[in-house]
């Protein structure tokens, strides 16, 4: 009984909290109109009318990203104040150390070498999560492995179109760069992937998974995009008194501020509205 009434003195607030951020996050209209602008000061004029507005200081594209930057720290502090050490693990592995991993892999050594130290790097990841996730309960677990095994899910996908679908490796090159970890795809199905020729045959290996077909590239990115956000918004209904809720939460935000990114570079170097819309569409 003690446990049932701890969890919404714990996570009442901070719920209620998530759930109010998630109503004013940025709609369709939002995106419509900024599919229109022109300059990086028609996007900052619309982020002075967001929650975003506090920490944008100018519509320079540096000062926009560090302002950016400083919403999701302050938002990720503030959601994570009331977890235990065990349960802020979890955050950190994904929020944190997981930016940190993508940066040491970019200072990887020779062709062969990376594939190896790839491996090895993804490997002990993977394994931090596993550990992490043993110290959570039942509930809050089913939902982060959700969240996170369908993002495992879309990397791996994108890894295999590209290097296998754009650049034409062999099956073997690939697999090296494949994660070990996945919600509907294990790993054995995903390795499968990589000796498959055409976008059409991956649709058809995987669209009973990910929810649609696809038949082109654009496609393909809004496909797998859409299967991750499902997974996210899925956390929202039942229980509502987990830490899985705050973790979608910043998960969602996270992307937001990828899809506003996408916009200023667009926009930075002057790319097509069109071009600006199928790079944000499919984040």
């Amino acid at each position: 009984m003690g446990v049932l009434i701890s969890k919404p003195v714990r996570f009442g607030a901070i719920n209620a909290r998530c759930r109010a951020i998630k109503s004013t996050m940025l709609d369709e209209a939002f995106f419509q109109k900024a599919f229109r602008a022109q300059t990086l000061g028609d996007i900052y004029s619309l982020l002075k009318r967001s929650a975003y507005a506090p920490y944008l200081e100018s519509a320079e594209k540096g000062a926009m990203e560090a302002g950016l930057a400083e919403a999701f720290s302050s938002l990720y502090k503030r959601s994570t104040s009331a977890l235990k050490v065990e349960e802020k693990r979890i955050f950190d592995l994904f929020f944190i150390e997981r930016e940190r991993l993508a940066e040491r892999k970019l200072a990887l050594g020779s062709s062969q070498e990376r594939m190896k130290n790839y491996k090895s790097a993804d490997l002990a990841f993977v394994e931090k999560i596993k550990e992490a996730l043993r110290t959570i309960e039942k509930g809050p677990n089913r939902d982060l492995k959700r969240i996170l095994g369908s993002y495992f899910d879309l990397l791996n996908l994108y890894t295999i179109v590209r290097l296998r679908i754009i650049y034409r490796l062999e099956p073997e090159e690939i697999i090296p760069f494949l994660i070990p970890y996945g919600f509907r795809l294990d790993i054995k199905r995903a390795a499968s992937l990589a000796n498959l020729a055409t976008l059409s045959e991956v649709s058809e290996a995987v669209s009973d998974r990910i929810g649609r077909p696809f038949f082109g590239y654009q496609e393909f990115r809004q496909a797998v995009a859409a299967y991750h956000r499902a997974q996210l918004q899925a956390v929202w209904y039942g229980y509502p008194f987990k830490i899985s809720i705050i973790f979608a939460l910043l998960r969602m935000k996270e992307i937001e501020l990828k899809k506003i990114r996408a916009l200023a570079e667009g926009i930075h170097y002057r790319l097509p509205s069109g071009e600006i819309e199928k790079m944000v569409r499919g984040i």
